[in-house]
């Protein structure tokens, strides 16, 4: 069978003790929660995170929308384990599925979906961003490494070295422009939110008329 995700390395980012590396990981939750802070929670009722790891992202979902029915998927059994236990304090509805092919999930299915650092690991990421839009009623929240700055960061760490700094299991590289290009492919007309806590890129997409919103599209723009 052929391989359409590769896990790479296991570096618990969360709970890292380098101290450049917590400060990298408190800007990007910092930059996780303000994007969800910009969504009206009164119309957020069911969320999906797809490639949930240990479910340290579903807790600071959860504790920001506590009435939202939750769910998450996970292509590796081990790591949806870990997650259960990680979430066992409320309740969400796990399963194991690729991002390539969300079988469980019906169209249109969650308010909200979530995620964050998978896209670069799908050896076909437009079919990924597909399966994203289709289970999507409204709101995606996405994340993936800035390159080349990811792996340049790397190899000044003397990690990986032999691939000059690319992470294991990173199949697709973006830089911010070809990033937007490629989300601009599926969502030419929707409204994208742009934030960039180095040395990732995030991105927060709406599948609505921007003229709904009584707001200026350009002040959606954040560099």
């Amino acid at each position: 069978m052929e391989k359409v995700f590769i896990q790479g390395n296991l570096e618990d980012k969360y709970h890292t003790k380098n101290p450049i590396s917590q400060l990298l990981m408190k800007n990007f939750i910092k930059t996780f929660l303000k994007q969800l802070d910009l969504l009206e929670r009164s119309q957020i009722h069911t969320i999906c995170e797809i490639g949930c790891g240990e479910g340290e992202l579903l807790k600071l979902v959860h504790n920001v929308f506590p009435d939202a029915q939750l769910y998450a998927c996970d292509i590796s059994p081990e790591v949806i384990d870990k997650a259960k236990r990680n979430c066992s304090d409320f309740a969400v509805t796990f399963s194991t599925q690729n991002a390539q092919k969300l079988s469980s999930y019906v169209d249109n299915q969650f308010d909200l979906v979530v995620c964050c650092e998978v896209l670069e690991h799908l050896q076909i990421p437009e079919q990924g961003l597909q399966e994203l839009s289709r289970i999507s009623s409204n709101n995606l929240l996405l994340s993936v490494p800035i390159e080349p700055l990811w792996s340049a960061l790397n190899m000044l760490r003397g990690k990986y070295l032999h691939s000059f700094g690319n992470t294991p299991g990173h199949m697709n590289h973006w830089t911010p422009l070809s990033f937007n290009k490629f989300i601009w492919k599926y969502f030419s007309s929707s409204s994208l939110i742009h934030l960039y806590p180095l040395p990732w890129q995030m991105k927060l997409i709406r599948k609505i008329n921007i003229s709904k919103y009584p707001f200026n599209f350009d002040d959606l723009i954040t560099n």
